[in-house]
């Protein structure tokens, strides 16, 4: 039973969160009443809580030496010896099979998105990882195809706005990411993420969480008054760009939390950070308030 359960925390079905992105055509394109579009939905996030699990398991057996270094990561299954490598090697296969198949249930268009994001994590995974801004942009890439996907599922256009935030908006949570490491962990980090961190200096990473902060919060304002997202997503109602005032708050509070050393990740923040989580919660009322009800 404890194998199984290492085998579990191996494929972190906490930051299965994180595919919540899939639902974003579901939501904006109001289609949250067609029993089969939900259907299609839900087996894409499954089909991408499938593949990231599967990347979990093979990233953690390529960093299990730096893991073994890292004040927190070093308790993870294959750091800590409690899943082997083998094992962890075959579980992601698995995972990755299976991920393929049920894309493939859903449609072959889904199937060639998941497969995409399959390779690119790989590559991520095998090397390009160690390479400063561009670990971050594939990690990023990795959830505008999360995005897209969803509406690849229902065979609806994404708005090129709403791709754009996501993009952004993951970019800034990456170098957050970083700069919450590089504050936690100083002259450590390098031992347990070996990259050019001369690239990730304090001042660096600033200016990178500023400028991609900032493309997110455009991006997303220039979708709320978007012509086509006014007639086809409010269908006429024009108040959608009130939801920004939620993700400014969210934005500003991540940035604070990065800064001190806190914002390791967005799961964990979202675990532990009420004020966060009040932020999202609000926005999604809010959206929810303006797309069906008003």
């Amino acid at each position: 039973m404890s194998q199984v359960r290492n085998l579990v925390r191996l494929a972190r079905p906490g930051h299965w969160l994180k595919n919540g992105f899939v639902f974003a055509a579901l939501v904006f394109a109001r289609r949250v009443t067609d029993a089969g579009a939900v259907l299609k939905t839900v087996e894409a996030f499954a089909a991408f809580c499938l593949a990231s699990s599967a990347v979990y398991a093979l990233n953690d057996v390529a960093d299990r030496a730096e893991d073994a270094q890292h004040p927190s990561k070093r308790g993870r299954p294959v750091a800590s010896g409690a899943v082997g490598v083998g094992a962890a090697v075959v579980l992601g296969l698995v995972l990755a099979a299976g991920s393929a198949a049920l894309a493939a249930h859903v449609g072959g268009a889904l199937a060639l998105v998941v497969a995409a994001y399959l390779v690119l994590m790989l590559a991520y995974t095998l090397g390009l990882k160690r390479v400063a801004i561009l670990d971050v942009l594939i990690i990023a890439s990795g959830f505008v195809l999360r995005a897209y996907a969803g509406g690849v599922a229902i065979q609806v256009e994404v708005s090129h706005w709403l791709l754009l935030c996501t993009l952004s908006l993951s970019l800034f949570l990456g170098f957050a990411k970083r700069e919450s490491e590089r504050v936690a962990l100083g002259e450590a980090a390098s031992a347990t993420r070996p990259l050019a961190w001369g690239l990730y200096t304090r001042q660096t990473l600033a200016h990178m969480m500023t400028v991609s902060a900032g493309l997110a919060i455009v991006t997303y304002m220039l979708y709320t008054v978007d012509a086509r997202t006014v007639a086809e997503v409010t269908r006429g109602d024009r108040r959608l760009f009130v939801t920004v005032l939620p993700v400014l708050y969210a934005v500003f509070r991540f940035y604070h939390m990065a800064v001190t050393g806190r914002a390791a990740d967005p799961v964990d923040l979202v675990r532990r950070d009420p004020a966060f989580v009040a932020a999202l919660v609000i926005w999604v009322a809010m959206v929810a308030g303006l797309l069906f009800v008003a």
